[in-house]
Parts: C-alpha cells; sequence; structure tokens
C-alpha cells in the first residue's frame, strides 16, 4: 500500500528524511517515493537545503537574540562594523574575522555567543604565525585571551614575516582568524550589514584571503 500524504509528510518535512532514506525505510524504490511526493504536492527540497538539514539534524547551530539591552545592542552595532571591515566576506558560507589584536577576537568571540547563540562547537579558531614567532608561545598567549583549552586552536605551517619593526611587535603573537561556518547565518550577517550600506555584489577578496588563509587544512563542511 502506497504511504499517506500524512506519513510522507512527517517523514519527508518534519524530520527531514531525504526520498531515499524514506525509501529504505519503508520497502520502496527511490523513484516511487519521488512519484508519491510529487503526488500529493509535496515540495521537494533543493539539494542545498537537504544537505542543511543533513549536517544540522536538530536544526541551526545559532540563534539570535531578540529585544537586545543597551549594552546588547551597542555589541551588535560595533561587532557589524568589525566585520564589515575586518570580516571575510568573500564566501557564501564563513562568518570570520582575524586580526592580531586579542580584544577584538574577544569581542567578536562574545557577539557570536551571547547575540548569536552559536553552540560552542561550532565555532572554530585558526592561528597564522610566522617564522620568527613560536606556535607554541603564541598558542598560550591566545587560549590565555580566550579561556580556552589549546586543541581548539588550529595551526598551519608558518609563513615569512611581512614586515619589520612596528608590524612584529604588533603581530608578536600572531593573526587568530574565528569562524563559524554556516549558510544561514553568513546570509543572516550579510543582511544585516546591507541595512546600513554595505553592497554584497562587491566582493571584498582581499580581507576574505586574509582572515581566511589560516583554514585551508582544517576547514569543516560549509553546510556545518
Amino acid at each position: 500500500m502506497p504511504p499517506s500524504k500524512k506519513l510522507l509528510t512527517k517523514l519527508y518535512l518534519e524530520k527531514h528524511f531525504s526520498a531515499t532514506e524514506i525509501a529504505s525505510l519503508l520497502g520502496f524504490s527511490e523513484n516511487k517515493v519521488r512519484y508519491w511526493l510529487a503526488k500529493h504536492n509535496i515540495p521537494i527540497r533543493s539539494r542545498s537545503a537537504a544537505n542543511y538539514h543533513r549536517y544540522n539534524p536538530d536544526g541551526h547551530p545559532f540563534s539570535i537574540k531578540k529585544d537586545l539591552s543597551i549594552a546588547e545592542t551597542q555589541l551588535f552595532n560595533l561587532c557589524l562594523g568589525l566585520y564589515w571591515g575586518e570580516g571575510g566576506k568573500s564566501t557564501h558560507h564563513a562568518t570570520r574575522l582575524g586580526n592580531s589584536d586579542p580584544n577584538m577576537i574577544k569581542i567578536f568571540y562574545t557577539f557570536l555567543q551571547t547575540i548569536c547563540n552559536v553552540k560552542e562547537n561550532k565555532i572554530y579558531f585558526y592561528l597564522q604565525v610566522f617564522k620568527n614567532q613560536s606556535v607554541e608561545s603564541a598558542k598560550d598567549f591566545w587560549v590565555k585571551q580566550l579561556n580556552i583549552s589549546q586543541d581548539r586552536i588550529n595551526t598551519c605551517k608558518p609563513t615569512k614575516p611581512l614586515g619589520k619593526g612596528t608590524y612584529n611587535k604588533i603581530n608578536k603573537y600572531g593573526v587568530l582568524t574565528i569562524a563559524v561556518y554556516n549558510i544561514r547565518l553568513k546570509k543572516w550577517m550579510i543582511d544585516e550589514l546591507s541595512k546600513i550600506g554595505y553592497n554584497p555584489d562587491i566582493k571584498d577578496k582581499l580581507l576574505g584571503c586574509r582572515s581566511g588563509q589560516t583554514e585551508r587544512s582544517v576547514k569543516p563542511s560549509a553546510q556545518a
């Protein structure tokens, strides 16, 4: 007997089973399941939507806080400005900001935790140091500044220093990038920036590359 519309709706729309999973569960072919979905006018998810639910079976890994206090509103506005000026905006899925100033990273970290309510295991840290710097000393510095464990900081091969004198003093402990990989969160950030004049059609590849350069070998899935 063909599955009812109620059952298909529950499995496909509410529990986010794929057509393949429904076919395996009910003992039908995938083509049959797709036929019944169409027959009952159940909207078919796009591939990106299906992938998003696969990587986020419990829903969004973040929740934007409403009704902000005065202090929270100030934090929101500050971090929106920081992200416009320093954040990587060249990809459609990564919300990331890199800097050598620990105060800037701490502020953005607080924003992700308290305003965006991002799950802690979805917040990633990437450290870029230079050849004349100690990786371990730099990691120790950022661990103490952010009050996180050492294993949360991903590192890559040290690179050649980009300058001398003042530059080396400013970047004594390298550049840390904080990042969240979620296409919905990134869209929300860009939408909020657009409200105050940011044009998403203007690609900011320079900032995107600068703040994302330490992520290549350890970046999680775009849908995570």
